[in-house]
């Protein structure tokens, strides 16, 4: 549910040209992961990433950004979490059972676990974890992001209280129980079938509550303590994270002595640090100027892997003023915007077109619906039937988060095609991608049309459809506060099912689905892809553990016999 900080950039020109090597050829394979170890493995060794924007935080209370999900999956530990090879949940730092009617679930800590400092961990971390994230001030400045991802706990209306102190006697999720040293007992309200995938996101890692509680949210994540197989050994923030191993982790031991990540490094500077091998990896999704390079050289793409991710990238519709609380209004920018004409130059064609908020890789998808076809004519027929006469349309503020070129490009496509059809576009760039997102999620701020995009948490239509549509949500990640009833009616339903009911969830997700494409919820643009460039010297040779379907890449299992 968090948003990306770093989209595939472009390389467009005078709308419609491509410069050269941005475009054209085929697609390097995805089915290896290039030349294999010629020789075996030993341990130790550093593995050095970058990434164009920085690292927001280490406080599972104030995150959203993808970035910081690198560092944070490593310092800590979840309940449960992902296989490493698919988007299965399996044990973190617990087992568990669910009972038969999907409302109590038992967690049982796995014996002798211990934070990096040394302290064990112990239930009441738990709880207390699962309490500070809910809470009302859980980012120092109100709610956590995510928090609402528990809202289905029993207690959470009153514990986080729509924002504000609770009331007298109220001291955290009554739904949360510690039922023993090492036992957890959660109860939900109602069932939940993606509960389980929503304790495996960062925003419900296990703190060590002797230390958390001794820190407001804006000082503890520069003291950030987990159980996870590294800890911090320095960060200057804006400039560098370092990593080294727990050597009180209880599992398997990482193979690699230091992980460093290199924050605001431009695209252009990574791929020669690449070339030159200073950097092991090139994150993606791989800037367009990178991908023309990938495209020329057969040892880049011999380097080169992709994988399919359950992401889109769309454009949020302010519905609570004008111009956009009129459907046609919306409906005339999807017609007015040459989708394919976007992701040709911002993703060299990479980028599926877009029609709905479910990606094709997410159960509940409808392949029925098609993406609003190119038609500038109908764009114009809508804004007249909105009222808007002889091509003179409404003036609008649209906001993007500059940081990468293909937002920009993005933004200039945008204001381009939709000046043709009557519009005038105001473009709003904003160069802290840190300020962006809140400004973005208020609607009562000055913009009508922003840039934004949204990549799978978990493998559940209910990541998109509750956490991007659902008047739960405004003032968050419902960028614009877009709401109907009757979609609202049928994911609520849907949401409400436990897990053996998956196949008629799918069917209301999909009944949805046609109603937030008909009533225009967003611009609706392409669809995410993850590709990277990965140093043939870093193994295992296995493409799971560098592009996970969910998370992000498994240091804890890479090893690397580079000299």
């Amino acid at each position: 549910m968090k948003k990306t900080w770093m989209g595939a950039a472009a390389c467009l020109v005078s709308g419609a040209a491509l410069l050269a090597g941005c475009g054209g050829g085929s697609t390097p394979s995805s089915s290896g992961p290039g030349p294999a170890f010629s020789s075996k493995a030993t341990n130790g060794g550093t593995v050095t990433v970058a990434f164009t924007s920085n690292i927001e935080t280490l406080d599972p209370g104030q995150w959203t950004d993808v970035t910081s999900m690198y560092p944070m999956q490593q310092i800590y530990q979840n309940l449960v979490t992902y296989s490493p090879n698919n988007a299965t949940i399996v044990p973190g730092a617990a087992t568990y059972t669910v009972s038969k009617n999907g409302l109590t679930y038992v967690f049982n800590l796995k014996p002798g676990q211990k934070f990096s400092n040394g302290d064990p961990v112990t239930a009441q971390d738990v709880k207390y974890s699962l309490d500070r994230v809910t809470s009302y001030n859980a980012s120092g400045s109100g709610p956590a992001p995510y928090g609402f991802a528990y809202s289905d706990i029993v207690g959470y209306p009153q514990w986080n209280n729509n924002g504000k102190a609770p009331a007298a006697g109220i001291t955290g999720l009554s739904g949360v129980k510690v039922t023993g040293p090492l036992q957890v007992t959660i109860t939900l309200q109602k069932p939940a079938a993606y509960f389980l995938n929503t304790l495996a996101l960062e925003s419900a890692v296990i703190l060590d509550q002797a230390v958390a509680s001794k820190y407001t949210p804006n000082t503890y994540l520069l003291h950030a303590v987990g159980s996870g197989p590294f800890e911090v050994q320095s960060w200057n923030r804006g400039h560098q994270l370092v990593l080294v191993p727990n050597p009180h982790y209880s599992g398997p031991k990482p193979h690699l002595s230091k992980v460093v990540m290199e924050e605001n490094v431009a695209y252009n500077l990574q791929i020669l640090r690449f070339k030159k091998g200073q950097l092991d990896m090139v994150n993606g999704p791989i800037d367009s100027s990178i991908y023309g390079q990938v495209l020329a050289s057969k040892n880049l793409q011999n380097l080169y892997h992709k994988v399919s991710e359950n992401g889109i990238v769309y454009l949020g519709f302010n519905t609570t003023k004008a111009p956009f609380n009129n459907v046609d209004v919306r409906l005339a920018v999807n017609y007015a915007l040459n989708k394919a004409l976007i992701s040709k130059n911002v993703t060299n064609g990479r980028g599926p077109l877009a029609g709905q908020p479910l990606p094709p890789g997410m159960p509940g998808y409808n392949k029925n619906i098609k993406p609003f076809p190119y038609s500038p004519t109908k764009a114009k027929q809508l804004l007249a039937e909105a009222g808007y006469k002889n091509g003179h349309g409404p003036t609008i503020t649209m906001i993007y988060p500059s940081n990468e070129s293909s937002h920009t490009q993005t933004a200039d496509i945008v204001q381009q095609e939709l000046d043709a059809v009557g519009f005038k576009v105001n473009l709003q760039a904003m160069s802290q991608v840190g300020s962006y997102w809140p400004f973005e999620d208020q609607a009562s701020n000055n913009w009508n049309l922003a840039w934004t995009d949204w990549f799978q948490d978990y493998p559940d239509p209910q990541d998109f459809a509750f956490n991007l549509l659902s008047t739960q949500a405004f003032g968050a990640t419902n960028v614009g506060n877009w709401t109907n009833k009757q979609f609202e009616s049928l994911i609520n339903k849907a949401d409400n099912m436990p897990a053996s009911q998956d196949s008629q969830r799918w069917a209301l997700y999909q009944q949805a689905e046609t109603i937030a494409h008909n009533d225009a919820s967003w611009a609706f643009l392409y669809y995410y892809w993850n590709d990277a460039l990965i140093q043939p010297w870093i193994g295992p040779a296995k493409l799971s553990y560098y592009l996970h379907p969910v998370e992000q890449p498994f240091f804890n299992l890479i090893w690397t016999n580079h000299k």
